[in-house]
């Protein structure tokens, strides 16, 4: 398996804010302000996280990060060069358009509820609102090294506690015992966690998204772990399933199929390729072995600041992977009321190949 090697330069700013480029992927509304409010996205421009309380603002060559006082002080030292902090709300961004001389003003659609859109519509009376699908996540679908760099450091954190947490696998463990274990150990290396990891015994893993529960773990229980570490802003991905005393005959040519799968995926997947040839691959594998019928969900879906972001690996898209993008490739067979495996590798898209990112063994292990 290759290995990604990233060298991080140093430097707290690898953030570029150019509203040229926001407006012009994909938006061409020829409109003269932008409004970014969600919450990622206003992290991947300005380099700092408001807790959701923060919207950027960008009209004749000005740039301003709107907030409040919790946040203010530390943002305006830590945002990037060319933004301005200010303490304010809707009023404040109003006011910037106006002062602008602002006719035209895009916004995040997908970022502004339809109550939202009435009282920013009340406050900047007389200038038209466009709405724009996908203009920064396009641009955050590409990885800068820098943010390479976040996410391989991320997934090595993630590496660290599957080796840690095996010795604890045990009959008559909990899933919420595990669950809880799993976290404190990305919580003690100075991680927050990517999402709600899922720990998932025996017959519960036949469902993909399982919610940990009281079930206590019994020899012959397959068990999926799907669970990531969040450093820096930045997350990682991964899901391993083992075995606790032993394997049946069914388990074992299961296991076997899904794992020809991921290492055939990570050896294919290129730049050029579209996301539903991707998915396609997957498919006609586990046909071959009987189990397509029991790949329920798509082959996998970008990582970053998002858990799931662009691009995603699925039928429904015929977007084109490019290099810098970071997707899982996660291949999963669910026997309803028997058992689930899912194997999940991140991968990065980079030098004519794909890259894995994951270190942690993916052979089928009995504890």
């Amino acid at each position: 398996m290759r290995t990604f090697d990233i060298v991080d330069n140093g430097g707290d700013l690898w953030y570029n804010f150019d509203m040229n480029n926001v407006r012009s992927v994909p938006n061409e509304n020829n409109d003269d302000g932008i409004i970014i409010s969600s919450a990622s996205n206003v992290f991947y421009l300005c380099g700092y996280d408001c807790g959701g309380d923060g919207t950027i603002v960008s009209s004749n060559g000005k740039t301003v990060l709107f907030t409040d006082r919790r946040y203010t002080e530390e943002a305006a030292r830590r945002v990037n060069a060319g933004v301005e902090v200010k303490d304010g709300g809707l009023p404040e961004i109003a006011a910037f358009f106006r002062e602008n001389g602002a006719k035209r003003i895009s916004f995040e659609a997908e970022a502004v509820s339809c109550a939202e859109y009435t009282r920013l519509k009340d406050a900047i009376s007389g200038v038209e609102l466009v709405p724009t699908l996908g203009a920064v996540e396009k641009l955050r679908a590409v990885k800068s090294s820098r943010e390479l760099a976040r996410i391989a450091d991320a997934q090595k954190i993630t590496d660290k506690v599957f080796e840690e947490i095996l010795p604890l696998i045990k009959e008559g463990i909990t899933e919420y015992e595990l669950a809880a274990k799993l976290e404190y150990a990305i919580r003690s290396k100075g991680a927050e966690l990517a999402f709600d990891s899922i720990v998932a015994f025996g017959t519960n893993g036949s469902s993909p998204h399982a919610h940990r529960s009281a079930a206590v773990l019994k020899k012959g229980d397959l068990v999926t772990m799907d669970f990531g570490a969040k450093l820096d802003g930045y997350c990682s991905d991964m899901t391993r399933t083992v075995a606790c005393g032993y394997v049946n005959d069914a388990q074992r040519s299961a296991y076997g199929a899904v794992l020809e799968v991921n290492t055939l995926c990570v050896a294919k997947i290129r730049a050029g390729m579209t996301c539903r040839e991707a998915d396609s691959l997957a498919r006609e594998r586990l046909k071959i072995h009987g189990l397509d019928g029991y790949f329920v969900h798509s082959l996998g879906h970008g990582v970053g600041i998002d858990i799931h972001e662009a691009p995603y690996l699925s039928q429904r898209s015929d977007e084109v992977l490019t290099e810098g993008n970071v997707v899982t490739v996660e291949p999963g067979v669910y026997l309803e009321g028997l058992f689930g495996i899912r194997i999940e590798d991140m991968v990065v898209v980079k030098d004519g190949c794909c890259i894995d990112l994951t270190g942690s063994d993916k052979d089928l292990i009995i504890l």
